[in-house]
């Protein structure tokens, strides 16, 4: 039976991208665990040319973004200044066709989701944002507050690696989510809990799920 491949991509040039690539970094050692073989995107190698040749030459099932994305674009590493796109709807989408996509960016599920064809992309229509406790900004490890965020989101890719439907995965996650909202509901008079509760329901409402929702990572 042929390995199963994922593609991460995992810039890391501010503190929004420097956040998702260590919570990116927990699932690929999960991934790891599995012997599912993972391409780890990065540095100076996360650049259009080198994403493309490694769809073309890899064939990943699976592709799980961190970046930052607007519309119709998901960007890779700034690289000497510069942020390059790695798909763009109008260009090279066409990438993503029959695999099954995860984007964690702002805004790709609301008009690059869309014209995934023959596979699922799951993403969000807003921007996936986060609180962070400032004390421990060169630290995810060690941030409570960020966790919160993350966690849910990470539970889509570990559902995945688990043999889940894209459906099933998105669920859990919003279920998690759900959980944390009421335990900071319970906690409502602590300094920012409301606040909190604001962004994780925006995450959850705003994940949303394009071609087949019953698509697996196989």
């Amino acid at each position: 039976m042929p390995m199963k491949k994922m593609l991460v991509t995992r810039p890391k040039y501010d503190e929004a991208t420097s956040y998702s690539y260590y919570y990116a970094g927990i699932v690929i050692k999960e991934a790891g665990d599995k012997c599912i073989r993972v391409i780890d995107l990065r540095g100076r190698r996360l650049r259009r040319a080198v994403f493309e040749q490694i769809i073309g030459k890899e064939s990943p099932s699976f592709l799980f973004f961190n970046a930052h994305g607007d519309e119709k674009t998901i960007y890779g590493d700034k690289i000497d200044g510069d942020e390059e796109f790695l798909v763009k709807e109008g260009e090279n989408q066409g990438l993503l066709d029959c695999r099954l996509v995860y984007s964690r960016t702002c805004w790709s599920a609301a008009s690059l989701g869309k014209t995934c064809k023959g596979g699922c992309f799951i993403g969000h229509c807003v921007p996936f944002s986060f609180w962070l406790d400032e004390k421990w900004s060169t630290n995810p490890n060690n941030d409570n507050v960020a966790r919160q965020f993350f966690e849910p989101s990470n539970l889509i890719v570990s559902s995945l690696l688990k043999g889940n439907t894209a459906e099933e995965a998105v669920d859990k996650s919003k279920n998690l989510a759900k959980k944390t909202i009421m335990r900071l509901l319970n906690e409502k008079e602590e300094p920012g809990a409301m606040a909190s509760v604001r962004l994780l329901w925006n995450n959850m409402e705003g994940t949303e799920i394009h071609g087949n929702r019953h698509m697996k990572f196989e």
